[in-house]
């Protein structure tokens, strides 16, 4: 749990805090210097200029103002830092929590003047023991990583949102919640900050009688979960049982969700090779992005000891199918990360979005992620990439006849067409499947008649299938059957389906 405690005994002289709750940061700053030792506390932002937090504050405040109203003399965050100087000849270690600072410090024209007034304080409050508090948001970039420590506010954990949860009940004077109810608001809550849990939790309690409603819960965090750059979460309630074949994978996600080290979050990555296009080539991109966000990646995977694999195949062949069905049939989310919408113009600001939306996935999956990325080239992917999905590449191939006869039973219920005749299916997906059964569905026509509508990969793009089929051969798993994919079955399923 957070304190600053350790960092002004310590003599750190300039403390930026990563927070989701800048208002829980100061609340926590002024009841730790209340505890028996009555420390001055001062906050900045500029609106209010300096203002005090306490009752030791009070005086110093109007002194570092001039005895002018603060938004006049310390409104402009300079003007502030300058005055804030003064606190270096005091002996009573005050605290000033500034915000809104960030951006102004990372600005690289108009920070250049609070950069410079940041620095300036670091010897005198050293000297006086005082400390200044910079109230930063979650992937703020430290200018000064060998002047200014860091520490992190970190969103509360599954226990925490427990509590506020029976407290918010008994407030509301609804039934005491059991554990398998606490369980599950935890579950909806868990990626938030201590102030949206709350507001979630109180627009979610409908009456005395009805207490939480879980499903309005979840909707919220999805709202939340949204508003980071590249982040969503799958609204979607496939299971495996909405797929047809691809049995091999259907049974090793199963075993995975039920083992020792069960994921907390499915993070989705479609089609990553065309997100990380250019990070490893040096004809690539230019700009650096794709590079640093694949560095963030990388260092991510490894650092959380996060696991996951790759699902390689032709367009259709049931992998994001898979990867989404995943989180519903363990009972846990699944959070789409895209990748190319946390990339901006600038690197450093790709850099700030992709560790702000890491830091909601780590909260999310409490610490244990299951990446899934789907991939139709996997060529083009750095090799120190591929390693970080340690549960390996599985390729999902062109359905057999038998897993054809599982799927297709799945979408005539679904568009109530099952007493129709199938059309010849031989090169299809079951994306294509799907697809006839749609087309009929809208046009109010026969399956046959959908058919004439459908082109099959396996036709438009049969060299690229012949392609990864050769390539997946030997070296990666199969999404149907135990064992690695072999290039053996691959030619006979070929010459079957006439695509050689």
């Amino acid at each position: 749990m957070l304190s600053t405690k350790p960092y002004r005994r310590a003599g750190v002289p300039i403390l930026a805090i990563t927070t989701a709750d800048p208002a829980g940061v100061l609340r926590l700053v002024v009841a730790e210097a209340q505890n028996g030792t009555n420390v001055p506390v001062m906050a900045w932002d500029c609106i209010h200029g300096i203002q005090p937090c306490n009752e030791a504050g009070q005086e110093l405040a109007s002194t570092l103002n001039g005895n002018q109203e603060p938004a006049i003399a310390t409104g402009n965050p300079v003007e502030a830092l300058r005055a804030l100087e003064q606190l270096g000849g005091r002996q009573d270690t005050p605290v000033a929590v500034m915000f809104g600072l960030a951006d102004v410090l990372v600005d690289p024209q108009a920070g250049i003047a609070a950069r410079q007034a940041v620095w300036n304080l670091r010897d005198p409050l050293a000297a006086a023991g005082a400390t200044l508090i910079l109230v930063v948001p979650t992937g703020w970039s430290n200018p000064f990583p060998n002047d200014i420590a860091v520490a992190e506010d970190a969103l509360p954990n599954k226990e925490e949102l427990v509590t506020t949860a029976v407290r918010l009940a008994n407030e509301a004077q609804i039934q005491e919640l059991d554990p398998v109810q606490k369980a599950a608001c935890a579950d909806a809550l868990i990626g938030l900050s201590g102030f949206a849990a709350e507001q979630a939790l109180a627009l979610s309690i409908q009456n005395r009688k009805t207490g939480i409603n879980l499903p309005s819960l979840w909707t919220r965090k999805r709202q939340q979960i949204a508003e980071t750059a590249g982040l969503s979460v799958y609204a979607g309630q496939e299971t495996f049982k909405d797929l047809g074949g691809v049995d091999q994978a259907k049974g090793f996600f199963k075993r995975l969700l039920v083992g020792k080290r069960k994921p907390g979050a499915v993070v989705f990555c479609d089609e990553i090779e065309k997100a990380l296009a250019g990070s490893s080539t040096s004809g690539g991109d230019s700009s650096g992005v794709s590079q640093s966000v694949l560095g963030y990646l990388l260092t991510y995977m490894q650092d959380q000891n996060a696991t996951g694999a790759l699902f390689i195949g032709p367009p259709g062949a049931a992998k994001s199918a898979m990867a989404k069905a995943i989180g519903n049939e363990g009972g846990i989310p699944t959070i789409t990360l895209d990748l190319g919408g946390i990339k901006g113009s600038l690197v450093g600001e790709s850099e700030r979005r992709m560790r702000e939306a890491l830091a909601v996935i780590t909260a999310v999956s409490d610490g244990r992620p299951l990446f899934i990325a789907t991939c139709n080239s996997i060529g083009v992917l750095p090799p120190e990439l591929r390693r970080r999905f340690t549960l390996g590449t599985i390729y999902f191939d062109l359905p057999t006849a038998e897993e054809r006869d599982a799927i297709w039973p799945i979408y005539l219920k679904k568009y109530n067409l099952i007493k129709q005749k199938l059309p010849e299916a031989d090169r299809w997906t079951g994306a294509e499947i799907k697809q006839c059964c749609d087309l009929a569905d809208r046009l109010g026509c026969a399956l046959l008649e959908a058919a004439k509508y459908i082109v099959p990969v396996a036709i438009a793009a049969r060299e690229s299938i012949e392609r990864l089929q050769n390539e997946a051969s030997g070296r990666y798993l199969n999404a149907g059957a135990p064992g690695l994919y072999t290039k053996a079955i691959a030619g006979a399923k070929a010459r079957k389906l006439g695509v050689n």
